[in-house]
C-alpha cells in the first residue's frame, strides 16, 4: 500500500494532518475509526487498518445501525495509520478543508481473507467501537461515479442465526450499553498470535457512579504481555519488545504454571514492605542496585488455555484467569491482581492517603479491545504522564551530568511541542546515565516545534527525540508548560511519538 496519493493532495507546511509513514502491522487488533468531518459538505470517513495504512471511505450519511439502510461509501485514498488519532481544523484552501472530530473508534475483525474482499469487492467484518459493534458489509458498486471514484455501500448486516459460518469467525463483538453480554461459552478454540496490542485505559477527573465497574490500585510499573505456547513464556512490553531476558524469574514461574497457549495481561512492579508498588524501585532492581525482586500481577487474560476469550465480559475472563493461577505460594513472583471493595471515589481517596498512584476502573461486562478504551479507566492520585526529552541544560554549582531536562509532547497532527524542564528526582548515578545515554544523541538543533527561545535555549544540548521519561508534576500552567516536574525514570516500553498530553 502507498501513502503517495495521499501526501500529493496536502502541504504539510501548512495543515497540521499527519505525513505517515508506510509500515505493516501486525494482522491482529486491527484498529477502525469513524471521523465526522465538516468540510464542504458535513459527511463521515469510515476506516479500516489493513496492511500498513487505513483503508478509507466518505460516507455522505454516516453508518446507519439500520439494517434496511444501504450507505454510499466512496472509497478515497489510504490514509497513514496516524490518521486515525487526527482531530483538529484543516486550513482553508486545502483539500479536505474543515474540522475533523473523532466520531467512534475501536476494533475490527474480518471474516474470511479481507484482502481478497477488497479485492474482489465484497468484505464482511464485525465492528466492536463504542457506537459500531456487530457485523457489517462494505460491497462495491460496479459503476464508477461521474469523477472516477469507486463507490460502495456499506450495510450493517443482520446477526447471525444458529448455524451460520463464515471461513474464519471472528469473535463475538462487542456488547452494546444496554446491558446485553457475550455468553459465557469459555470462548473459542482459537490459535495463538504472534502479538497483541493491549487494552489502554482513558484518564478521567471522577469515578463514575453505578455497580458496573470493577476497580484494581494502579501499579507503578511496566505493563507487560506474557505469550505463553507450549513450555516457552515470553514477556512483551506494550510495543512489543521481548523483555523475557530482563524478568527471567517471572518467565520461568509462568512456563511452569502450563496456562498455555495463551496471552496474560498485566504489571510487572517491585511491591515496599507496605505493599506498594514504586516505578523507581523498578528502575533500582532492573539497575541492580537493589536485590529486590520484580513481580507479576496478571489482572486479564486475553487468551487462555488455547481458547480466545478477548469477546467474554471481563468478569468472566478473570474469573478463569483466577482459577487457573491458582492460590499464590509463598515467593510466588506471578500474583492474580484482586479487584477492591467499594465505590470508585472512596477506592481512590483511600489510594491516595495510602500514597499510591491511583485506581484503575473496568467495566465488568466488557470484552477485551486492542486500544485505548473508556470501558478501562484511570484515576491518578497526581498529575503524572510520560514526556519527550528533547534536550538537557548544563549543571551548576556542584551538581554532575546534567542540570534539567526539556520537555515535549506531541499536538495532534504529530508536531513535538515544548512544555517545561524537569530538575529535580535525580540521584547521582541517574544523573551520570542520563548524561550517557543523551550525549549519544545529541542534536544541532532543537527537535520542538517551536523552538525555544532567548533564556529557555540557553545552555541547553539539543538531542533527538528518542527518549521518553516518566514525570510527576503539580499542575499544568496556562502556558502549557508543567510545574514542580519531579523525575520518576525512563519508560523504555513506550515509542516517542505516542506520547500526547494526558486530558482527564
Amino acid at each position: 500500500m502507498s501513502l503517495q496519493r495521499y501526501r500529493e493532495k496536502r502541504d504539510f507546511r501548512i495543515t497540521s494532518e499527519p505525513r505517515g509513514r508506510e509500515t505493516r502491522r501486525a494482522k491482529t487488533g486491527l484498529r477502525f475509526v469513524v471521523q465526522k468531518h465538516a468540510a464542504r459538505s458535513l459527511h463521515y470517513d469510515f476506516r479500516l487498518e489493513w496492511d500498513g495504512v487505513l483503508k478509507s471511505w466518505a460516507v455522505p450519511k454516516g453508518p446507519s445501525l439500520d439494517p434496511a439502510d444501504k450507505r454510499l461509501a466512496v472509497e478515497v485514498e489510504d490514509h497513514p495509520l496516524e490518521y486515525g488519532d487526527f482531530e483538529g481544523v484543516i486550513p482553508e484552501h486545502e483539500y479536505g478543508a474543515g474540522t475533523v472530530e473523532i466520531w467512534d473508534r475501536g476494533t475490527w475483525t474480518p471474516y474470511g481473507d479481507a484482502s481478497r474482499g477488497l479485492r474482489e469487492g465484497h468484505l464482511t467484518f464485525a465492528l466492536a467501537g463504542e457506537r459500531l459493534t456487530g457485523r457489517w458489509a462494505l460491497i462495491r458498486i460496479k459503476r464508477r461515479d461521474k469523477n472516477g471514484k469507486q463507490p460502495w455501500l456499506l450495510i450493517k448486516e443482520r446477526e447471525a442465526r444458529s448455524g451460520d459460518s463464515h471461513d474464519s469467525p471472528a469473535p463475538t463483538p462487542r456488547p452494546t450499553r444496554s446491558g446485553t453480554r457475550a455468553r459465557a461459552s469459555g470462548g473459542r478454540a482459537a490459535s495463538l498470535p504472534q502479538r497483541l496490542d493491549p487494552e489502554l485505559a482513558t484518564l478521567v477527573a471522577e469515578a463514575p457512579a453505578g455497580s458496573a465497574w470493577l476497580y484494581e490500585f494502579k501499579y507503578d510499573g511496566y505493563r507487560i504481555l506474557a505469550r505463553l505456547d507450549g513450555d516457552e513464556a515470553r514477556l512483551l512490553t506494550r510495543n512489543a519488545q521481548d523483555w523475557t531476558d530482563r524478568f527471567p524469574t517471572i518467565a520461568r514461574e509462568l512456563a511452569r504454571k502450563r496456562l498455555g497457549p495463551a496471552w496474560l495481561d498485566g504489571e510487572v512492579c517491585v511491591l515496599d514492605d507496605q505493599g506498594r508498588s514504586s516505578f523507581s524501585a523498578l528502575q533500582r532492581a532492573l539497575s541492580g542496585e537493589s536485590k529486590a525482586e520484580p513481580m507479576y500481577a496478571v489482572f486479564d487474560a486475553p487468551f487462555l488455555a488455547g481458547r480466545d476469550l478477548r469477546a467474554l465480559p471481563l468478569s468472566e475472563r478473570r474469573a478463569a484467569l483466577e482459577k487457573a493461577l491458582g492460590k499464590p505460594r509463598t515467593h510466588s513472583h506471578v500474583l492474580f491482581s484482586a479487584a477492591l471493595s467499594g465505590s470508585g471515589a472512596k477506592l481512590r481517596a483511600q489510594a491516595c492517603k495510602r500514597g499510591l498512584e491511583g485506581i484503575i476502573g473496568k467495566r465488568a461486562d466488557s470484552p477485551y479491545r486492542h486500544e485505548r478504551s473508556r470501558d478501562w479507566i484511570k484515576l491518578k492520585c497526581r498529575q503524572r504522564q510520560e514526556f519527550v526529552i528533547g534536550g538537557y541544560s548544563q549543571p551548576s554549582g556542584s551538581r554532575q551530568g546534567l542540570g534539567a531536562l526539556l520537555l515535549g509532547v506531541h499536538d495532534p497532527g504529530g508536531k513535538l511541542r515544548y512544555v517545561g524542564r524537569v530538575g529535580t528526582g535525580f540521584d547521582v548515578s541517574t544523573l551520570a546515565s542520563l548524561e550517557r545515554k543523551l550525549s549519544r544523541l545529541r542534536a544541532d538543533a532543537p527537535p520542538f516545534d517551536p523552538a525555544p527561545a532567548g533564556r529557555l535555549a540557553r545552555d541547553v544540548t539539543w538531542v533527538k527525540p528518542a527518549l521518553v521519561a516518566e514525570i510527576a508534576f503539580a499542575e499544568w500552567t496556562h502556558e502549557g508548560h508543567v510545574r514542580q516536574a519531579s523525575f520518576e525514570g525512563l519508560r523504555e516500553d513506550k515509542p516517542q511519538q505516542d506520547v500526547r498530553r494526558e486530558r482527564a
